[in-house]
Parts: C-alpha cells; sequence; structure tokens
C-alpha cells in the first residue's frame, strides 16, 4: 500500500500522531519504514521527511510543537529515544525517526528557552551506545538549522558540565561500573553533534567553522583516547570538511584552526599499525589532509614538507625485521637479509641501506651454481629461511 499511495497512507499516518497522544509504536514504526526503506520510494521523495521545506514534514514538526509543553507527551517521547535496544548495534525503525521527528520540531519551535531545555535534556541521557549517540547528534544537527547559536550554546553547558569533565580525566584510571560507562563517551556525542551542525547550516556554517574545530580539537587532546573517539572525531571531520567544501565562498574563507587540526591528523597517522597498511583511519585521514591543503590560508612550504613526509612514511614505512622474516619463505630468490654486526666505519663490499638491514649476494646469484641454489617457492628448510641473522 505505501509502494503505491504512500501519500494517502502518510497523511492518514499524520492525522494518528497529530492527536495529542503520544504515538503508539506500531505508527512510528511505519514512518520509521518509509523513512528509511529504499525500496518504497525514490531518493527526492523520501527526502521529504527531513526537509522542512516540503509540505508534510513542515506540516507534522510545526503541528507538533505544542506537545513539547505537553509534561505527559514529552515524557513519553524522551523515554522512547532512551529505551535501549535489544541489540544495541542496529536501531529499530521506529526509533530512528523519532530522533529526525525530535529534531524538526526543535526547528520549528520558535522558543529558544524550549529549545534549550529539550536539548539538554536530551544530552543528560546516556551515551554508552553507538546508535544512541548518532541519533541524539542528528536530532541535535536538526534543530541548528534554525537555532545554530542556542544549538552551540547548549553544547558548550554541557560540555563544561560536571560529568562530562570528569569523564574526560577519569575514566583511563580506574575500573568503570554501569553509571561511569553513561557518560564515557559523551564526548563522541558532542563531536558528532558539531559534524551534523555543519551537515545541516549548510551556507551559514563559515562564521562558525573555527568555533568548531576548535572544540574538536580540544575533544581531540583531552578525551579518554580510544577507538570510538577516534572514529567519532574522523566522523565529525570528514562531515564538516564535506560541508566546507561544499560552500561557494570557502575558498575565499580565512581559516584560523587549520594548522591546529591538521597537528591531530598527523598524530592519528603516527600511531596507525606499520604492519597494516589499509585500515579506515589512515585512508580517512590522508583524504582529511588532501583537503584541508586546498582552503586558506595557504601552508607554507616547511610545513607542506611535514605534513608529505608524515603521509609517505605512514603509507611508505618498512616492515619490522619479523614480517620479513616470516615471508621471505615465500620467495623464489629470497633476499640474504642481515642486521648489520660492524661499525659505521667498516668499508666492505655488501651494500647497506640505512634503515637496519643489509642485501648480501649471496654465490648463486653471482653466477656459482654450486654454492646452493634458491630454494622452491614456499619451500623453508630451516627456522631461519633465506639466511636472515638479527643483531645481538
Amino acid at each position: 500500500i505505501c509502494r503505491h499511495s504512500w501519500r494517502v497512507v502518510a497523511q492518514h499516518l499524520e492525522t494518528e500522531v497529530l492527536t495529542g497522544v503520544f504515538p503508539h509504536r506500531s505508527l512510528l514504526y511505519v514512518m520509521g519504514i518509509l523513512t528509511s526503506n529504499e525500496t518504497i520510494f525514490n531518493q527526492g521523495e523520501r527526502a521529504c521527511w527531513e526537509d522542512p521545506a516540503h509540505p508534510l514534514c513542515s506540516q507534522m514538526a510545526v503541528k507538533s510543537v505544542q506537545f513539547l509543553n505537553t509534561d505527559v507527551w514529552s515524557k513519553e517521547l524522551l523515554l522512547a529515544l532512551t529505551k535501549p535496544d535489544q541489540t544495541h548495534q542496529e536501531q529499530p525503525p521506529e526509533k530512528a525517526f523519532l530522533f529526525i521527528y525530535y529534531g524538526l520540531i526543535l526547528q520549528a519551535e520558535d522558543n529558544s528557552i524550549t529549545v534549550r531545555t529539550h536539548l539538554r535534556t536530551l544530552l543528560d541521557t546516556s551515551h554508552q551506545w553507538p546508535k544512541q549517540r548518532e541519533g541524539i547528534a542528528l536530532t541535535t544537527g536538526l534543530a541548528a538549522v534554525r537555532h545554530l547559536d542556542h544549538v552551540w550554546a547548549v553544547l558548550e553547558q554541557f560540555g563544561r558540565s560536571t560529568p562530562v569533565k570528569w569523564s574526560l580525566h577519569s575514566f583511563c584510571l580506574k575500573v568503570l561500573n554501569s553509571e561511569d560507562l553513561q557518560w564515557k563517551w559523551a564526548s563522541s556525542t558532542i563531536l558528532l553533534s558539531y559534524g551534523q551542525m555543519a551537515v545541516r547550516a549548510k551556507a551559514h556554517i563559515l562564521p562558525w567553522v573555527d568555533n568548531i574545530l576548535s572544540r574538536m580539537v580540544f575533544y581531540f587532546h583531552y578525551s579518554s583516547w580510544d577507538e570510538t573517539l577516534k572514529q567519532s572525531f574522523l566522523t565529525a571531520v570528514l562531515m564538516l570538511v564535506g560541508a566546507i567544501s561544499r560552500n561557494e565562498g570557502a575558498h575565499s574563507y580565512e581559516f584560523s584552526q587549520i594548522s591546529e587540526l591538521l597537528e591531530c591528523l598527523m598524530v592519528l597517522l603516527q600511531k596507525e599499525p606499520q604492519d597494516t597498511l589499509c585500515t579506515s583511519t589512515r585512508q580517512q585521514t590522508i583524504h582529511i589532509i588532501s583537503n584541508l591543503c586546498k582552503l586558506r590560508p595557504p601552508l607554507d612550504s616547511e610545513r607542506k614538507s611535514q605534513i608529505l613526509s608524515v603521509c609517505l612514511h605512514s603509507v611508505l614505512a618498512l616492515p619490522l625485521l619479523d614480517v620479513l622474516e616470516k615471508h621471505t619463505c615465500l620467495f623464489l630468490e629470497p633476499p640474504n637479509i642481515q642486521v648489520p654486526r660492524l661499525g659505521p666505519d667498516w668499508k666492505g663490499t655488501d651494500k647497506h641501506f640505512g634503515w637496519g638491514v643489509t642485501v648480501r649476494k649471496v654465490p648463486w646469484a653471482q653466477g656459482n651454481t654450486t654454492a646452493g641454489a634458491p630454494q622452491k617457492a614456499g619451500a623453508c628448510p630451516h627456522p631461519n629461511p633465506a639466511g636472515v641473522q638479527s643483531a645481538p
């Protein structure tokens, strides 16, 4: 029915949602399916649920504003948004829609005090699960379309709250209980919220870019760092860089925080594992750096050289010696890899390349077929193939 007459269905659902009684889960589920299921209608039609300029979306949001001041309705909304999911990995359609719906209602609200109160109440809930953090950030970003300065103020206030400040310094020092986990990744939510603000603000984002970047840099340096925070940081920066690149005035705008952000990104590159090349962090970081280097003010030659050096070292670093030893037996003609034992003044016929590796010509490579022919690929006759020796 939805696929062939989705507008009629949407109008009926809208009527049910706007009765003043908080919608039943089944209604929200259908709304969520209409929002997320790509097979029901095309991209342009689906976008109407999030586009405030579309009659259906704006009508539902504007008519729902009155419910924000209804205590029972607001409490049921918050309860539905914060109710733990069964798997915590996938967000049910009804909850995904509620985060969008809530953000659009706050966007349509004219009273800034009401917007601030509701956003702060939402931010004061648990930040333990990734989908919850993403949903809170989405609601915050949608509210920022009309209330950018107020959303910024709420995030600043929340970032200075006692639980968040405590979480920035304490989580690496002790074993966490369930109450601690509620706040451990609050800075992840804040970072994602800044990214969503940038995406939703569109043409209005340029005057806010340096402020947002300064906060991102702050949370990079002072958060209790782990994989979750790292990915949230990169996701938020990618959203911000994408918003800047789509802004026509960005090519002439002078950004003051680019250098500080580049420092953070180079730290990320330097911490990436050297024995694994294809990591999403490395790829995302280099992509961001390449986009930042196009912005004004232009980097000086020394700075460019430093960035290039870090990027190349991250990608082209020589594998560790034990990795070379492990894979040498797969070569048809394995090289003789040795860590030099002689001093720096030693002069001989062997070639030293400066990485702690010496390649020595073996007899069979010089035409002496009686001195030991190369082994077949995959044959490792002794634990240390190809004569690999380690320094004492």
